[in-house]
């Protein structure tokens, strides 16, 4: 019961505070009152029926002005607000002024409103890397899961998960609702490759430019150069090897030249005994 009448209390304040500044009140529509977080908020106001000038529209969130547009003669005015978060669930109504005032001073509800629910879109999850160090030329793998479950109409679609390299999504996966993970694999890693990863799963909404990610959970990954020493061995190694290979060519050879010359002169013999007068 107080509720109501703190409620009541507020609202005959703000439309006080209306009266003082002309503000009259809009309508307002919109397609959607569930969106997801880091969507796009459109509501369009309306003064048809109201005025037939052209006047200054403002779209209110509880109670208080939020942004301003020129409106003109009975047209409607479709608000946007970009890559809403999770506090812009609240109350949205319309009004409109003849003459242009501050927004943050414009206050009131219009003639309807709407309560515009933001819903959740990230889901950051835990990662492990496999290997926190990985030579160049390797494999990085990183195991991202979560112990919360998800909703149920969560479940219905399918669902993707990101990975995160220093805030930008790098890689995606289809997630495992049944074992509540996915695996990422790095192939062949380079240097570039060196830095901070995390995961995180994306509801009803797919990555955009200019994206931000908070990586509040995430893991370093260093990658190691082959060593000098590892590079010499690998050099001596190969070295010995093509001195073998000549030398056993070298000796092949040289059999092959000995039995080639103790092949024509047992040649030039016979042929000499077959040649000797009788």
């Amino acid at each position: 019961m107080v509720g109501v009448f703190l409620l009541a209390y507020i609202y005959v304040n703000l439309f006080l505070k209306c009266q003082g500044q002309n503000i009259h009140q809009a309508k307002i529509f919109s397609e959607n009152t569930e969106v997801p977080e880091g969507g796009r908020l459109e509501v369009t106001c309306s003064t048809f029926g109201f005025t037939v000038k052209p006047v200054y529209l403002y779209l209110c969130k509880n109670g208080k002005a939020i942004d301003m547009k020129n409106a003109p003669t009975r047209q409607d005015t479709a608000f946007k607000i970009e890559r809403i978060e999770m506090n812009h669930s609240g109350n949205y109504s319309c009004v409109f002024s003849d003459e242009q005032l501050q927004t943050s001073e414009v206050m009131g509800y219009g003639h309807n409103y709407i309560f515009i629910n933001v819903i959740e879109s990230f889901i950051y999850t835990q990662i492990h890397s496999l290997k926190s160090k990985v030579p160049v030329g390797g494999d990085a793998a990183f195991n991202c899961k979560t112990s919360n479950p998800l909703h149920k109409k969560q479940l219905e679609n399918m669902i993707l998960v990101y990975l995160i390299k220093n805030g930008k999504p790098i890689e995606v996966n289809i997630w495992d609702t049944e074992k509540m993970m996915t695996t990422f694999t790095l192939r062949e890693v380079r240097m570039e490759d060196a830095g901070s990863y995390s995961c995180v799963v994306l509801l009803n909404i797919l990555p955009y430019q200019g994206m931000r990610f908070h990586q509040n959970i995430k893991v370093d990954l260093q990658i190691t150069a082959i060593s000098n020493s590892g590079i010499n061995k690998v050099t001596i190694a190969v070295t010995c090897s093509t001195i073998v290979l000549l030398l056993s060519l070298l000796g092949i050879w040289v059999l092959i030249r000995k039995r080639g010359s103790t092949f024509s002169k047992l040649t030039l013999t016979h042929f000499s005994f077959l040649n000797c007068p009788v």
